[in-house]
């Protein structure tokens, strides 16, 4: 099974869907979870398989995902990707995390964690968005909040 994850893993212009993902069977959580926390592994595949953790909504994935995005001196790809997977796999309970992410220094992140949040239905993600367009001064952050709020 671990040669199959690494290999969908691997992927640098698409990524595997959710369905494929499911049939790798119960396995797939895991290996994705050692990945990701292998630092021995490509950021890429590590990145990527942060992301599809967020096809497997258990506790142990969310902790993963958002020990990973609040660590500052993580590789930002990782925490971009933490993104990505925390607000696919739980939605409007992953607000306060990406909510926190706004904050960041930097604006690869913050703007990763406003296009996580757009893609959130929950009126508080769109008020964490709102909030954050109030005090954001990076041009390219402020167009995808924008972007994100508009009616």
């Amino acid at each position: 099974l671990r040669p199959r994850v690494i290999d969908l893993v691997s992927g640098l212009e698409s990524s595997p869907t959710a369905a494929e993902w499911s049939a790798l069977g119960a396995g797939a959580e895991s290996g994705l979870l050692l990945i990701a926390a292998d630092p021995s592994m490509l950021p890429t595949q590590r990145a990527n398989a942060l992301l599809a953790l967020g096809n497997f909504p258990t506790e142990r994935a969310r902790t993963l995902l958002a020990a990973t995005l609040s660590d500052s001196s993580a590789n930002v790809l990782l925490r971009r990707k933490a993104c990505a997977g925390l607000a696919h796999g739980w939605g409007g309970e992953a607000v306060p995390a990406l909510a926190s992410a706004l904050a960041d220094s930097d604006v690869q992140l913050r703007q990763s964690a406003a296009s996580a949040l757009a893609k959130v239905s929950d009126p508080s993600a769109v008020a964490a968005l709102r909030a954050r367009l109030e005090v954001e001064t990076n041009a390219s952050v402020v167009q995808v909040i924008e972007k994100a709020v508009k009616p």
